[in-house]
């Protein structure tokens, strides 16, 4: 997780959601920026918390948990205590067999001697898609629902933003928290033209799209509806808020041009 204190503001990145080229714009926005953990621009929301508040953020069981891990011990920042409930947060949700696809077609261009022990890079290399599918949602790839802690002590300050509405619905935030900044994302870490799997959904059995749709449950419970288009909307901290285009009939989605 990238974090400004001087802005109060943390980004939690989610694999393959752009967060490349919004960690780019972040650090070229806040001057301040610096992981959470050092190495690690994928740590998840609970254990960011944690780092940032020398544990307070955590139950006594779970400090105990956290500082057993003597990485646990060292901090990019000076800890705060109470920030885990003032801190803004923003993420971003992309469609999950979409999500998957390009996870799996970049661990297909890391060289083996780059990720030699990583099961992701393994099964993405050697194996099909399917088997990295089956990896994913055995527990290697935690659920958005967890990854951003949904209904933890920063949920209340958390938005996340959709991946097919970043750019507009990212600025529309950031105007909302009057934080006012230059905006353009660049291209980083983009996939190649083409893509390895078409048709994500399509490529798998029946149980493993199950598999993906009971692992992402609170993505679809929450973001998707048929009759509300999944490209303008952004999340409040207790229930769905949808913001429907002025046009009554459902519009298009457009992908968007940044990927990570």
């Amino acid at each position: 997780m990238l974090v400004s204190l001087a802005n109060n503001l943390a980004f939690a990145h989610y694999p393959k959601t752009a967060g490349s080229s919004v960690a780019t714009w972040f650090f070229q926005t806040f001057p301040d920026a610096q992981y959470v953990r050092a190495g690690d621009p994928h740590t998840h929301v609970r254990r960011s918390l944690a780092c940032l508040t020398g544990g307070r953020s955590l139950s006594a069981l779970q400090r105990l948990q956290f500082f057993s891990r003597t990485s646990n011990w060292r901090h990019q920042t000076q800890p705060t205590a109470g920030l885990e409930t003032s801190i803004r947060i923003f993420g971003i949700v992309r469609p999950p067999f979409a999500m998957l696809a390009s996870l799996a077609a970049y661990w297909r261009r890391v060289p083996p001697m780059k990720a030699p022990n990583n099961r992701f890079a393994t099964a993405a290399r050697e194996g099909r898609f399917s088997d990295f599918v089956r990896l994913a949602t055995s527990g290697r790839l935690p659920s958005y629902r967890k990854f951003f802690d949904v209904g933890g002590p920063a949920w209340a300050n958390t938005r996340l933003i959709h991946f097919e509405d970043l750019e507009t619905g990212l600025q529309t935030q950031m105007n909302r928290w009057g934080i006012d900044c230059r905006f353009a994302l660049p291209q980083v870490n983009c996939r190649p033209s083409g893509s390895w799997i078409p048709d994500p959904e399509g490529a798998l059995d029946a149980r493993l799209q199950a598999a993906v749709r009971r692992h992402f449950s609170w993505y679809y419970e929450t973001w998707f509806d048929e009759q509300m288009p999944r490209a303008t909307c952004t999340t409040p901290h207790t229930q769905p808020r949808w913001e429907r285009p002025r046009q009554p009939t459902r519009m298009p989605l457009q992908r968007s041009r940044h990927r990570s």
